[in-house]
């Protein structure tokens, strides 16, 4: 058969027959008196085969070595290792693509309820736009919508573990829960604008206050967050704390809160 109709019969082209010849995956018959090549039975089952391998995931690279008709023991310990490599990969793609599907499958749970969607869980979500809608002042506002992206960017970057999110969806569904919350960051909004020095007191005590928050019950969730981050509350790499918190007083509380938490880290029994 002339190599048009090999290609009709092993369901592909004559370029890509050409293309198994240089690269020595099959050998090109002798030319006939005529000056065409005549391909055999023998020839379109070694083509059809090549096309199965390599419609499996077979790299071109692996397809001789398969398809050889004598091979060490060496030589099938690399074959199976190669196939392994492929199962491997093609387990570790499902992985992604099922994760993909949850992720596509909860943006569109959120999109059919009218919701805004988010990398974070959709109680979560809902609690802190309901925190921002019902905030004392545009400033408090200000700060929640600032923790909601922080925690976005965290979840969004597979760093958020869950213990972490769901401590943070406890505080902020829990009604005295959250209005202590949102008393404390209209204390901290208060601080904007005064230095560190003139504001001493203030940021004393409400350091304080919001490491209570931080008890021995939640030590769990204060972990998860010191191992999310750079070990100083900041998505590492990304920003630094004085980009995140521009304001030296407002700065000044986190840091204080931040050599606490990692003090407890350090000494858990003293907590």
């Amino acid at each position: 058969m002339r190599i048009g109709q090999l290609a009709e019969f092993a369901g592909t082209t004559t370029r890509t027959v050409r293309h198994y010849h240089r690269l020595g995956l099959m050998e090109e018959p002798q030319r006939r008196s005529n000056g065409y090549r005549d391909y055999t039975v023998t020839d379109a089952v070694r083509l059809m085969r090549i096309r199965w391998l390599a419609t499996s995931g077979v790299p071109l690279g692996s397809v001789a070595a398969i398809l050889a008709e004598e091979r060490s023991s060496e030589d099938d310990r690399d074959v199976a290792a190669d196939l392994r490599a492929l199962i491997a990969g093609i387990e570790k793609e499902q992985t992604v693509l099922a994760r993909r599907r949850a992720q596509l499958t909860a943006m569109l749970a959120e999109a059919e309820r009218g919701n805004t969607i988010s990398a974070l869980p959709a109680g979560l979500a809902t609690a802190l736009a309901d925190a921002i809608d019902s905030a004392p002042s545009v400033e408090v506002g200000s700060a929640v919508q600032l923790d909601r992206d922080l925690v976005d960017a965290l979840a969004m970057s597979g760093n958020a573990p869950e213990i972490l999110l769901a401590g943070y969806e406890a505080t902020m569904t829990d009604g005295l829960q959250r209005e202590r919350y949102l008393a404390l960051l209209a204390e901290w909004s208060d601080l904007e604008g005064r230095s560190p020095d003139s504001a001493e007191s203030e940021i004393d005590a409400l350091a304080s206050r919001l490491l209570e928050f931080f008890d021995q019950r939640q030590m769990g969730i204060i972990e998860a967050f010191a191992e999310a981050s750079d070990g100083g509350g900041e998505l590492s790499g990304a920003f630094s704390l004085e980009d995140l918190i521009p304001d030296p007083a407002q700065r000044e509380v986190v840091l204080r809160v931040q050599r606490e938490l990692v003090a407890r880290l350090s000494n858990p029994g003293d907590v």
